[in-house]
């Protein structure tokens, strides 16, 4: 049982500056970024989990497909309608055959999937919080910008050509230091839990497991997101601790909001199982060591 891994937590603080990865939306030509209000009632910049988790899809959707890991017709092209086109999701009846049929697909099955009628679920097996600016320690700001068309008038040849004007738009850079977190539980990787079975064999879902892992590796060294094609993030420190349990104990999740956060969860898990890391290089290599780790399985005996 010591080698084995039941949960793991991610806790950190990361740096990015110069980012536009998720905003609220757009109102005229003004993009608004992402606003958070914390207990306290102090207004913070934000990432919303729903962005951190897309980009980790993706990742692990990259690596699946590049190593030609079996995937469901619609994860194949990244649809969100996880599972809906497979076989078996028509029948109530057959909801534990339905999930078995899904769980063949490492997206569906480390990522989750909602079929709506009937209704047919898997909770993904990852799982992040928002990352949450530290209050004094981000900056927001909105820059105008125009785009220059080919319509804009011109002279060629003496000659005046006139087409169409200049579009003018405004866009969020935002900087700033944010806490993050993350649990990934290793046990419910292949798990029915329609009849509580699992659908794959020991070396299966170790796979699975490392993949998941690498998933995280990718999408810290790359933050894919939104307009990333003009605001690609500076990415510029990443420290914290990675905490992982055993035998059913959930992992401690203490936010990297507060100071002394790492402290608190060493206190709390008594040191036996916390690695730090001080930059995205010992994060790496860190991430690589939880790979001689073996996923919990229910009714495991020692």
């Amino acid at each position: 049982m010591a080698n084995m891994v039941y949960e793991i937590g991610i806790l950190g603080r990361m740096r990015i500056d110069a980012h536009s990865l998720n905003n609220e939306g757009t109102i005229g030509n003004v993009t608004e970024p992402r606003t958070v209000i914390l207990a306290d009632g102090t207004k913070t910049d934000g990432i919303s989990g729903e962005m951190l988790k897309h980009i980790h899809a993706e990742s692990l959707w990259q690596l699946a497909k590049a190593a030609n890991i079996n995937l469901c017709e619609a994860c194949k092209v990244m649809s969100p309608m996880r599972a809906d086109g497979n076989s078996l999701v028509t029948s109530k009846e057959r909801a534990p055959d339905a999930v078995k049929e899904a769980l063949n697909c490492v997206v569906c099955d480390t990522h989750g999937f909602l079929v709506q009628e009937p209704t047919v679920n898997r909770k993904s097996t990852v799982e992040f919080g928002w990352a949450l600016g530290i209050p004094e320690k981000f900056y927001r700001d909105i820059h105008v910008h125009t785009r220059v068309a080919l319509g804009e008038k011109k002279r060629e040849k003496g000659k005046e050509a006139k087409v169409s004007e200049q579009m003018i738009y405004n866009r969020p850079t935002r900087s700033g230091v944010y806490a993050m977190v993350s649990v990934f539980q290793p046990w419910r990787v292949g798990l029915n839990e329609v009849n509580y079975n699992y659908e794959l064999n020991n070396k299966s879902q170790k796979e699975r497991y490392e993949l998941v892992l690498d998933s995280y590796k990718s999408m810290m060294m790359r933050l894919e997101g939104a307009m990333t094609t003009t605001r690609l993030p500076h990415f510029s420190a990443f420290d914290g601790v990675i905490v992982t349990s055993q035998k059913g104990v959930p992992v401690p999740i203490i936010s990297p909001l507060i100071e002394g956060y790492k402290d608190q969860v060493k206190k709390i898990s008594k040191g036996a199982n916390i690695k730090e890391f001080g930059s995205l290089s010992e994060f790496l290599a860190t991430m690589d060591t939880l790979k001689e780790l073996i996923p919990y399985r229910l009714g495991v005996k020692e």
